[in-house]
């Protein structure tokens, strides 16, 4: 067998053998395709679309409108999903074996979620936060890790509409403070403490100057570690175990149904580094978060 008969087809490949069956386009090489996709970004982005087969129970009216940037309006009529386009394969990754998250920290333990898991416990999260009064467009903030709890949480809050935004925990009250209050959050999901740099940290403390310093905060969410101090309690009525947020109603939860969301609806915020001044929020849009997500696929 040769080295060409082993080697697997570039994703690229299969895209460009697409775009010459469905439209008859035939690129010379990546440079032409890339020429192709700056120069006719309607075509471009409307191939992504149809390439990766992304659904909308609504029909798409106009995929660019003719307004320049800033004001321009992309696949205008859709509705999107991030949740429902990434959990659409459970059962067949299920049935392959396949895990969703597989997470290592710091202390070489390693945690394995299956696809069924990540969608009851994301299903479960978003009930959750309905509970606590969180509507679509609402922003929900958190301080977490690189853990499975951190991509449940934004998979349930873009489930329902809500906008997500995070820090990680090594960052302090004030850098933290500096972003969050910008947003107004209603809900902060907060780890107490982490293993960070070959040592535990206990962030209890700062998770309670956090909710004092953020005063739309009005529930919060404790995804509870061994490494806070004993005595870090729930501090309050409006705080909440994030156990009880993935085990809601078993019947509401296998009933559950992904939002569909306009195609520019918010989905979370990223800051600036705030190097002169404060950190500037930037907001993103649903639908091309799912658009960028694919294309990077490609690569």
């Amino acid at each position: 067998m040769t080295a060409s008969a082993l080697s697997p087809i570039p994703q690229i490949r299969h895209y460009q053998d697409w775009l010459t069956q469905q439209h008859g386009l035939r690129f010379a090489d990546y440079e032409a395709l890339h020429a192709w996709s700056v120069d006719q970004l309607a075509d471009f982005w409307c191939s992504i679309w149809h390439y990766y087969q992304l659904q909308s129970p609504t029909p798409i009216t106009q995929v660019l409108s003719d307004e320049p940037m800033p004001n321009a309006r992309w696949f205008t009529g859709a509705q999107v999903s991030l949740a429902r386009q990434l959990l659409h394969h459970v059962q067949a990754a299920e049935q392959a074996g396949k895990p969703a998250i597989i997470s290592d920290n710091e202390r070489g333990e390693a945690r394995h979620m299956g696809w069924a898991e990540l969608q009851r416990q994301v299903a479960s999260v978003a009930i959750a936060l309905r509970l606590l009064g969180v509507e679509r467009g609402d922003r929900v903030a958190a301080y977490l890790p690189n853990i499975p709890e951190t991509i449940v949480a934004m998979l349930a809050c873009t489930s329902i509409g809500a906008v997500w935004s995070v820090c990680a925990p090594d960052m302090g009250v004030a850098a933290v403070v500096d972003r969050f209050k910008q947003i107004e959050p209603k809900v902060l999901i907060a780890v107490d403490g982490v293993f960070y740099g070959g040592k535990p940290l206990d962030r209890s403390a700062v998770v309670q100057s956090l909710l004092d310093a953020l005063p739309s905060v009005q529930h919060h969410l404790v995804v509870r570690s061994p490494y806070a101090a004993a005595s870090a309690a729930a501090p309050g009525p409006h705080s909440h175990d994030w156990q009880w947020a993935t085990q809601q109603d078993a019947q509401a939860v296998a009933a559950f149904e992904p939002e569909w969301l306009p195609f520019d609806h918010p989905i979370w915020i990223v800051y600036s580094s705030g190097t002169t001044g404060l950190p500037k929020p930037i907001v993103h849009g649903t639908g091309g978060i799912l658009l960028a997500l694919h294309v990077a696929g490609l690569q």
